[in-house]
């Protein structure tokens, strides 16, 4: 179905949402961006999935149901219902759209013990909020733990009443807990599945386990306390034995509160939620060294298309403390372009519109940036940064000025980043070189560099060079 998917961009759901990109999905569902004309937000995401006749309205009801939730850390369902596509009967849920999800990080590096202690307290309070409501979410993953503006969320498309009866279209798979294959889960099966995400969220592997055998999952060697005993405690293969949720909120807190129990005693009182503590980071799929998060894309989409800044001619390098919204870095600690401008060469910078002094004859005379625009990077995906996030980005511009051909060449270690960058590069604009007295076309080079405080660029014309007068 996968090419099925793709070939429907484009096409328009019950006259409403245009499916404007194709996010990722699997043989019986598809993710798209696409835009909500009377509602807030305006972009948002839609899920397709394959209608099936004895099915169909009893899963229209749960996403009403999904619909009727609030809580900061669930994913907002706004409506739901059935169409065709190419005579292919369909249901389809309109659902927040997300930037980032944990999948995308995980293949380029694992979390640090203190990335999962902020990012798990959300997820955690959400799953109260669930199961508070006599739900499971039943497809706990780091797929659908997101991370829209600047708010870990998790997916609610999936949750159902505690005990239902639900078939898996694609199956249950490794993160699903052993009673899964009855159809029928409980609370019990979300510590499971979070048990399972915790140590692939801090290892990039998924604790060995072997169904046909009684005895609970081994964990990796390198799992750090206290998530070892949380996972420990929560893969048990008898469900009653589990930790819930509110223990594991429990083991997290400082050693002189409450100790939860052991599964090898009995069940114990579960505390109270204090409702009253306070929230802690609120995206923490940060970028150290090497990446941040949480595609989509495949899952999840950045929403925010780049801000354009005024037509003001600028210098070839311009360096910019953006705030929580801005954006870059170059390749070396300064901000200096790799060849400076001589005084003269300032003097035939453009105009404040956009105009060039003519060369002699044979000559070639340099272009310069006309418009630069800045990634908008999300104040919790920049609070993640530690050091600089580098990512280089080839421009082709024609003799207009206009960008029609954007590269990366140098992608850096996010996707998240790179993506940013390259939609920023579509909208620069440039005052062309001109070679014996001609506007060209050019290519340019951009050192976007990511940090904490903002973003750096720096700018090259690599063409035409000064020699190229033919």
């Amino acid at each position: 179905m996968s090419e099925t998917w793709k070939r429907w961009e484009g096409q328009v759901v019950n006259g409403e949402f245009r499916l404007l990109r194709y996010l990722g999905g699997s043989r019986h569902s598809a993710v798209f961006l696409t835009g909500r004309k009377n509602g807030t937000p305006e972009k948002a995401a839609i899920k397709l999935i394959s209608a099936d006749p004895t099915g169909a309205a009893r899963q229209l009801r749960r996403w009403e149901q999904c619909a009727s939730l609030n809580h900061p850390h669930l994913i907002r369902i706004f409506e739901s219902g059935r169409c065709e596509l190419e005579e292919t009967p369909l249901l389809y849920v309109v659902m927040e759209a997300a930037e980032e999800d944990l999948s995308q990080i995980l293949p380029e590096r694992a979390l640090s013990p203190d990335e999962v202690r902020q990012m798990l307290p959300p997820v955690l309070d959400a799953l109260v909020y669930i199961h508070g409501k006599g739900m499971v979410h039943g497809r706990l993953r780091p797929s659908n733990i997101l991370a829209s503006g600047d708010q870990v969320k998790v997916s609610s498309d999936s949750l159902r009443a505690s005990g239902d009866h639900v078939v898996a279209p694609d199956g249950w798979g490794a993160s699903d807990p052993p009673e899964s294959s009855s159809g029928r889960l409980t609370p019990a099966a979300d510590a499971w599945s979070l048990a399972i995400t915790l140590v692939q969220t801090l290892t990039q592997q998924r604790p060995l386990w072997h169904p046909a055998e009684p005895a609970s999952p081994s964990l990796p060697d390198n799992t750090p306390e206290p998530f070892r005993e949380i996972a420990r405690c929560c893969l048990q293969v008898d469900p009653h034995r589990r930790w819930t949720v509110a223990e594991i909120k429990t083991a997290l807190q400082p050693a002189n509160t409450r100790t939860p129990k052991s599964p090898s005693t009995s069940a114990a009182a579960v505390p109270a939620v204090d409702k009253n503590k306070p929230k802690l980071a609120k995206w923490s799929f940060g970028v150290a060294a090497i990446a941040i998060a949480v595609v989509v894309l495949v899952a999840v989409v950045s929403l925010v298309g780049p801000k354009k800044r005024n037509s003001t001619p600028l210098p070839e390098v311009q360096t910019q403390q953006a705030g929580p919204s801005g954006g870059a870095l170059p390749e070396s600690s300064s901000a200096q372009p790799e060849t400076k401008p001589s005084a003269s060469a300032h003097a035939k910078k453009p105009s404040g519109h956009g105009t060039v002094e003519k060369a002699p004859t044979g000559a070639v005379v340099k272009g310069s940036v006309l418009q630069q625009v800045l990634p908008p990077v999300a104040s919790s995906a920049r609070r993640t940064i530690d050091g600089k996030i580098k990512v280089g980005v080839r421009v082709e511009v024609d003799p207009s000025g206009k960008v029609t051909e954007v590269k990366l060449i140098s992608p850096g270690p996010s996707k998240y980043f790179a993506r940013l960058a390259l939609e920023a590069s579509r909208e620069w604009k440039f005052t062309p070189p001109q070679v014996q007295g001609q506007a060209v076309a050019s290519q340019w080079d951009l050192r976007f560099a990511f940090r904490r405080g903002g973003t750096d660029v720096v700018s090259t014309q690599t063409a035409p060079w000064p020699g190229d007068s033919n």
